[in-house]
Order: structure tokens, then C-alpha cells, then sequence
């Protein structure tokens, strides 16, 4: 009964270690996978977040000089849009981003091309197979989620149009654009669906050409969606949020404000599966105090010969209470060895694959979690050492005569 409890100790413990840190590798996956996708911290208009700003109004070096910390901090413009191609279309989020030869340091774009190139962006391109034969000027370029070209049919060097449902043919006629025609320059790959089911990205002055009720006299006036800022810790943004608060004119949004379900939902099932996992430990500290129980109706007679050589009865308590003890210690070692080598094992061994068809991954990730460890110990512990009061006390209680009476 002793080896029952200790392993299901052991169990509760190698289940709680293992599941909480493959979670938690997830969640730093996530997390990563948002951080490199997005922006820390978009600066947006106070009173028109779709309109924007103008950044002759609030130019670059107003953000550079007030945010020296700053990693990065580029303009952007954001427009939903309608993709066709042929009898395909589909719904995008349309992101236009300045173009440098560098790349973009904001974005994910670059270095996740799967097809393609960033600096494919950059210059006009003839396309491959035309929609109308009889036009063969070059066109613009447009990189596209390799899951949004999925939904259209398009490869590299297929042409597209892009149509903007937020332009008026007012402002279409004054200069504003309903559609165009662009040439796919290359596929984006981030591993993240919901980008790339979504993202179509060009140059800044093409998507300022989508703004809502665009007319000429907004890329004269550089106008953008918003400002975008990487810093180097994006798990403390109040510096930054406050100063921006108190800036006329302008708002802001956050990584997490943008994440905020997700981030919420993984942190509750991280919790939830953490509680209901902890319940094995319960359930094996009743083990623990129903084999105390065992041993001390087993044991009544060597308690007595102590008690009657004067042993007390507190004396008597502790002995049992270390025995429970005991048992927790040698389960909790058991089990948090065996789910940090089981962690090990998966992180370098990369022998667990994940099917393709179904998870963003190749394989579970894992990380570990020193604290959590030890909270998972200490509880275990407190587990077994409560489990083991009862029976101690009946042990203490123990009438020296009762145990060596002859029947």
C-alpha cells in the first residue's frame, strides 16, 4: 500500500510537470510568434482610428525623440480589402509599410517569405498571365499569406485586383482608388494563421491609396493609419502607454489589447487543466491516509511497547507524520524527475511530431518552469503531510494498554 501511494504521488506529479510546461510552451510559441508578427504598440488617432493622421501634423522624429529607447518605429496603413482573381475572392487586411532596402524591422514580413522575396515589393512587375490580354504594362507588386493565396489560386507572377469597399465613387472620381491591378511578388509564411490567412502587404504610398474616402490630398499630407513601435521589453509598455495617454490627438493599441482573448483563454486552460491535474495528488494523498490508517491498526502493538517505554504522545504523532512525509517526499522526487527527463526528452529529442494538417508546429514544444515546479512540490507535500495528520493522531491517542493486551 506504501509503493500505491508513493507512485500515485509520483503520477500526479510527472503529469502536472509534463503538462504544464508543454502549455507553457505553447504559450511562449504564441507569444513569440504575436511579438515578431505585429507591432508592440500602434499609435493611432484618438477620434478617427480608420481615417488616421498626418505625419506632416505628427511627423516621425516627435516619436523618435520622445521614444530614444525605442527598438523600431515606423508608419503603416491598414485598410480592409476585397482580393479577386478570376471567379476567386476573398476578404484581406491590407497592410502598406515603408519600403527599405534593410527590410522591415516592425513587421514579420521579411525573412518569412516562403515564395518569393522582400525586395521583390520594390519595383514594378509585368504579369504572368494577365486578366486582360491586351493590357501588359507593369503593375505594382503585393505579397500575400500563403493561406490568403491559397483562397484565391494565386502563385508568384499571377495577377490580382484589389478592391477597396470603403471608397466612395466620390472620391474615387476626385482621385481615390475602387480597384487595381497588382502582381503577387511573393508568399508570406509566419506559421501564425490568422496572419497568414489575412495579410496582403505593399508599399506605403499603394495602401495610403486605400484609406476610406482616399483623394490625393492625404499622400500629399502623408497620411497614415498609424505609427508602429517595437521596444525592447513588450511586457512593460506603461512607460510608453502613459506618455502617449496624454498626448492630444492621439491613441493607442497594444499587442496585448490586440490579443487579449487569446492571451486570456491560454491563461485559463493553463490554470483549469493545472487544478484539475492537482486533484491526482489529492486523490493520492487519500492513498497516503488510508495506508496510514493501515499501519497504525498493523503497528498498535510496537506503538504501545513505546508508549509504555515512555515515549509521548507527541513524540508518537511526529513518528507518523514523518512517515507520511516520507511517502510524499520519495512520490514528489519520483515524479518531478521523471516529468523533467520526459521535458528533456521532448524538447531535444524531437521524436514527437505533430501532424501538419492540424497544428502550426513540427513538433511539442516545452518549456520549463523552475517555480511552478517548486509550487507543485510544496503542494504535494502539504498534500501528504495533511493526509498523514489523522491517522498520527490516532496514533497519538492510543491507549498503551490496548495494544499489548492478551485475548
Amino acid at each position: 500500500m506504501t509503493v500505491v501511494s508513493i507512485a500515485g504521488v509520483a503520477i500526479g506529479v510527472f503529469a502536472l510537470v509534463l503538462v504544464l510546461s508543454v502549455m507553457a510552451g505553447f504559450e511562449s510559441d504564441l507569444g513569440e510568434k504575436m511579438l515578431t508578427g505585429q507591432p508592440h504598440i500602434e499609435i493611432i488617432s484618438a477620434t478617427n482610428a480608420l481615417g488616421g493622421f498626418s505625419l506632416k501634423e505628427h511627423p516621425l522624429k516627435k516619436f523618435q525623440k520622445e521614444f530614444p529607447k525605442a527598438l523600431a518605429i515606423e508608419p503603416f496603413v491598414s485598410s480592409d480589402v476585397v482580393l479577386k482573381r478570376r471567379n476567386y475572392v476573398t476578404s484581406a487586411t491590407l497592410i502598406g509599410i515603408r519600403l527599405e532596402e534593410e527590410g522591415t524591422k516592425m513587421w514579420a514580413f521579411d525573412g518569412k517569405f516562403s515564395e518569393g522575396e522582400f525586395k521583390d515589393l520594390f519595383a514594378a512587375h509585368r504579369p504572368r498571365n494577365p486578366l486582360q490580354f491586351n493590357i501588359i504594362e507593369k503593375s505594382p507588386g503585393i505579397a500575400l499569406g500563403d493561406q490568403l493565396a491559397l483562397q484565391i489560386n494565386a502563385d508568384v507572377g499571377d495577377e490580382i485586383t484589389v478592391l477597396s469597399p470603403q471608397a466612395s465613387s466620390g472620391s474615387a472620381m476626385g482621385g481615390g482608388t475602387l480597384a487595381r491591378r497588382y502582381v503577387v511578388t511573393g508568399k508570406i509564411s509566419t506559421g501564425m494563421f490568422n496572419f497568414d490567412a489575412k495579410w496582403a502587404v505593399m508599399s506605403l504610398d499603394e495602401g495610403r491609396k486605400y484609406m476610406p474616402d482616399y483623394d490625393p490630398s492625404l499622400s500629399a499630407d502623408e497620411y497614415v493609419t498609424g505609427v508602429a513601435m517595437n521596444v525592447p521589453n513588450p511586457d512593460d509598455l506603461d512607460p510608453y502607454t502613459s506618455k502617449i495617454k496624454s498626448w492630444a490627438g492621439l491613441g493607442m493599441k497594444t499587442w496585448k489589447m490586440t490579443n487579449k482573448s487569446l492571451l486570456f483563454a491560454l491563461k485559463l486552460e493553463k490554470f483549469t487543466m493545472g487544478s484539475i491535474l492537482m486533484l491526482i495528488v489529492l486523490v493520492a494523498a487519500f492513498s497516503i491516509s488510508g495506508t496510514m490508517i493501515m499501519t497504525v491498526f498493523h503497528k498498535s502493538g510496537q506503538v504501545s511497547i513505546l508508549r509504555s517505554l515512555g515515549m509521548s504522545q507527541r513524540d508518537v504523532a511526529k513518528l507518523f507524520l514523518a512517515h507520511g512525509f516520507t511517502i510524499g517526499t520519495v512520490g514528489v522526487f519520483i515524479g518531478l524527475i521523471g516529468g523533467i527527463g520526459m521535458c528533456y526528452l521532448i524538447r531535444f529529442s524531437q521524436g514527437f511530431k505533430l501532424p501538419a494538417g492540424i497544428y502550426y508546429l513540427k513538433s511539442l514544444p516545452v518549456k520549463f518552469l523552475p517555480v511552478e515546479y517548486m509550487v507543485i512540490c510544496l503542494f504535494a507535500w502539504m498534500f501528504a503531510l495533511i493526509a498523514s495528520t489523522y491517522p498520527a493522531l490516532i496514533a497519538s491517542k492510543q491507549n498503551p494498554s490496548d495494544g499489548v493486551r492478551y485475548e
